[in-house]
């Protein structure tokens, strides 16, 4: 599949978020080295773990692919990546926050402005799989609007699959 830019990235957008200034922009195809490297550090906060060379491979390979981010003070807080798996259809591939910066309206944030900018560019689904033990990511998937629509099994893992219409 072809990536296809499909319009300007939404400019950076500095808001209040409880009490503290958090700049929340978005990067696109081609994503910068430090963009990506800033990822693979956070995503290792984030879940204890990160494979640089799949994080890498993954944002070099897959079409359309954008991260959504947002920075407190220079440093990065959180992120929602992801790419295209049809003409009209995002998959919302990997996305977190750090520990210290949970439960101030971060994640949500970058949630929305992820699913306005893939709106803006004509995709009508976006999709993510949430590990069985992540509640809190379930949770907010529902309360933005996405169905549970399966569910994938693997020798360690199971995850929620949801699905969401984007307007």
């Amino acid at each position: 599949m072809k990536a296809v830019r499909r319009g300007p990235a939404l400019l950076p957008v500095t808001e209040i978020v409880d009490h503290m200034t958090v700049a929340f922009s978005v990067a696109g195809p081609p994503l910068d080295a430090a963009v990506v490297a800033n990822l693979v550090d956070l995503s290792a906060v984030v879940f204890g773990r990160s494979d640089p060379q799949y994080v890498h491979w993954r944002v070099a390979h897959m079409p359309d692919v954008s991260v959504v981010y947002a920075t407190t003070d220079g440093r990065l807080v959180g992120f929602k990546a992801g790419y295209a798996v049809g003409e009209r259809k995002y998959y919302s591939w990997l996305g977190g926050v750090h520990p210290e910066f949970r439960r101030q309206g971060i994640a949500s944030e970058l949630m929305i402005r992820q699913h306005r900018w893939l709106a803006e560019r004509g995709y009508t689904l976006v999709e993510t799989a949430v590990d069985q033990e992540n509640q809190a990511m379930a949770q907010a998937n529902l309360r933005h609007g996405f169905s549970v629509c399966g569910v994938r099994t693997e020798p360690h893992r199971v995850q929620i699959l949801f699905s969401k219409r984007l307007a």
